[in-house]
């Protein structure tokens, strides 16, 4: 399991002047996915990058037979930050509306809407984001 969750912009935009990091959110994965699928939002899940991009290059440089086993798993995609906005948006009211349906509820709260500030910069300026895990 990861120790924290951040957001990678495709680009560097000077208008942040830090990334958040979702610790909570990492402890509670399971439970915010839950939600999403209850809410019928994205999963913060689905935002998670793909390494497999880094992955196929890497066998490929080394020559590596993985027999049946394929390195391709599409790579590393990237996201709207409209989507993410979505997602993180509903969980935060989610959250808001029923404080006692999770644990951690106001360190999570904080987290979203952290990453929603960031989110919004992004959004504005047409950039593309992914989740990543830090383990």
């Amino acid at each position: 399991m990861s120790e924290s969750f951040y957001i990678n912009l495709e680009q560097n935009l000077d208008e942040i002047d830090i990334m958040p990091a979702g610790k909570a959110m990492a402890k509670m994965m399971d439970r915010l996915d839950e939600i999403t699928d209850e809410i019928g939002v994205t999963r913060l899940a689905d935002f998670i990058a793909n390494d497999g991009e880094d992955m196929s290059e890497l066998v490929e440089q080394e020559g590596w037979d993985l027999g049946g086993f394929a390195a391709t798993a599409g790579g590393a995609h990237w996201f709207d930050a409209s989507d993410g906005l979505d997602t993180v948006r509903a969980l935060a009211g989610y959250i808001e509306s029923d404080p006692d349906s999770i644990k951690r509820a106001k360190a999570l709260l904080e987290e979203l809407k952290e990453f929603e500030k960031v989110l919004e910069i992004a959004q504005t300026n047409n950039v593309r984001f992914r989740l990543e895990a830090d383990y």
